[in-house]
């Protein structure tokens, strides 16, 4: 999912959650919905981001959401993306549905959910040639964000980071952080990336 590839994360969550289902493993069918969550956000559906990972915390499952230091930061990372994607009345409102699933609604709520576009080829790649993980680090650029700022809110290695930035200047012809810069305000990119 941090390389842009949404449409083999949500494969891998959905085998994932196969095999959690049948071992009856709910850690691990919780830690599924933090996935299916973190997809929604990405994919423009922050409201049924904040569902999911509210009915996460809900299911009696502390440990999917908080034992593991990386799975703290995607849970808590994903759900603060939500937040500031909705009004506080909407952000409310969903993580109040959210607190009411069960643990097999919350699946099927999240296996319901159009992640995936199904019409078009699997492609990553938006109408400029960068990725939407691309797109994403541009915006950060344009904040003014250091490579280690960057990695740090996108939960990814430094060394992904500068592999992202190379990416962007060779796919926009570009030379500089100043001209991604320039590159990502003239796109809209800045506005989109401070809601």
């Amino acid at each position: 999912m941090h390389l842009g590839d949404v449409e083999r994360a949500h494969a891998l969550f959905t085998e994932s959650l196969s095999v959690h289902q049948e071992q009856q493993n709910r850690p691990g069918m919780a830690e599924c919905l933090i996935g299916f969550a973190a997809l929604a956000v990405v994919r423009g559906l922050p409201a049924a981001g904040a569902r999911l990972l509210a009915a996460t915390g809900a299911l009696g499952v502390h440990h999917a959401k908080s034992s593991w230091a990386a799975t703290r930061r995607e849970y808590e990372h994903y759900l603060a993306r939500a937040r500031a994607q909705l009004t506080e009345a909407e952000f409310e409102a969903e993580q109040a549905a959210g607190r009411r699933l069960s643990l097999k609604e919350a699946i099927e709520y999240a296996q319901h959910l159009p992640l995936i576009s199904r019409a078009t080829p699997t492609s990553s790649e938006t109408s400029d040639g960068l990725t939407e993980r691309e797109r994403e680090v541009a915006a950060l650029i344009a904040q003014g964000k250091s490579n280690g700022e960057i990695a740090s809110e996108l939960v990814l290695s430094k060394r992904t980071v500068e592999k992202h930035i190379a990416n962007i200047l060779s796919r926009l012809g570009l030379a500089s952080r100043a001209q991604v810069v320039r590159w990502a305000i003239e796109q809209g990119l800045t506005q989109a990336s401070t809601s």
